[in-house]
């Protein structure tokens, strides 16, 4: 019996790291009954998506991605393998970049089943990430307007912050059944990690272990919070370079300890965050019940957290001014 797994993201969920591992050892898991089919020099199936977004060129597939998908259906769909396709682009909410998932189940059909697997966090870890993530090459609205965008509207920069608006979203075109969600905690946390709690998830017949690693288990790593808000502070409104922000990662770490885990967030920020959202992930928990009775997304904390945004003193901006001043004398 033929599959294929539509693995969405979201963004921010060790996507890059599956991605990688997938495509570096996709003989070894054709080997094993997982097709993970190379499309072009991007690891991710990104260009599986472009003909409905507006993502950069170098996605773009020669033959479009709707002939993509057909020709992944002829290759594959009378076979008795499972075909896995990722790309967090597919949960995009902005209308202007958003998949036709009617369309994309449409050009599956030809597989005995699918299934649609989407890996969510908690949503101040995502929102910071989201934050971090755009701060690589623009300068991000600051994070009181992020917070405020995602409690109001449910998204944030494009993306659902409300998971139940991906889910309506996916409904419209998928049975209930078809759709799976996975807490990003749990994943993680699972034996071999998420690329290990994705094959088991699968029913292969090989762990995380037996795969080659790429960029040591961690592809696209964020920045420190804080130190990206900081450097931010300093350039806007242009983009701050990748120097400034480590230098001002070393700072905090001087100041704060090397063990210190900053939140974007202010204290009032991150509790409103969680009232809002720990509400809205009870309702899409009960939404799952029917066919995920155990899936809970893991709740918003703030344990292990030692530092949030209103709590960096003043004296902090004058350490960093003599470390750069220090630099600068230093050349």
């Amino acid at each position: 019996m033929s599959k294929v797994i539509l693995h969405i993201g979201t963004h921010k969920t060790a996507t890059t790291t599956i991605q990688d591992t997938f495509c570096k050892n996709a003989p070894l898991l054709a080997e094993h009954g997982i097709i993970y089919p190379r499309l072009n020099k991007v690891t991710g199936h990104h260009g599986l998506v472009f003909d409905w977004g507006t993502l950069p060129e170098v996605y773009r597939l020669k033959q479009g991605s709707r002939e993509a998908f057909r020709e992944i259906a002829r290759a594959h769909a009378k076979g008795d393998a499972t075909v896995f396709l990722s790309s967090e682009e597919f949960s995009r909410a902005d209308p202007r970049g958003a998949v036709d998932f009617t369309e994309v189940r449409k050009l599956l059909a030809p597989f005995d089943e699918i299934e649609v697997i989407c890996v969510l966090r908690p949503q101040w870890e995502f929102i910071q990430s989201v934050y971090l993530e755009l701060s690589k090459k623009l300068l991000p609205p600051r994070p009181p307007v992020f917070v405020q965008a995602a409690i109001k509207t449910g998204m944030v920069a494009g993306l659902w912050a409300d998971y139940n608006g991906l889910l309506d979203q996916l409904e419209k075109a998928f049975e209930p059944g078809e759709i799976t969600f996975l807490d990003f905690r749990a994943t993680r946390a699972a034996p071999g990690g998420i690329v290990g709690a994705l094959l088991s998830h699968m029913g292969a017949s090989l762990g995380a272990d037996a795969l080659e690693e790429v960029n040591g288990g961690a592809s696209n790593v964020s920045p420190m919070s804080l130190a990206s808000w900081g450097a931010n502070l300093m350039t806007e409104p242009r983009v701050a370079p990748a120097w400034l922000v480590e230098r001002v990662t070393q700072v905090i770490r001087n100041e704060f300890g090397e063990k210190v885990k900053p939140c974007l967030f202010t204290r009032d920020e991150f509790q409103k965050l969680q009232a809002h959202f720990e509400e809205r992930n009870k309702v899409l928990q009960t939404r799952r019940a029917a066919v995920q009775p155990d899936f809970a997304l893991s709740p918003t904390t703030a344990e292990g957290l030692t530092l949030f945004r209103n709590e960096v003193p003043h004296s902090f901006w004058m350490s960093v001014c003599r470390a750069l001043v220090a630099d600068r004398m230093r050349e």
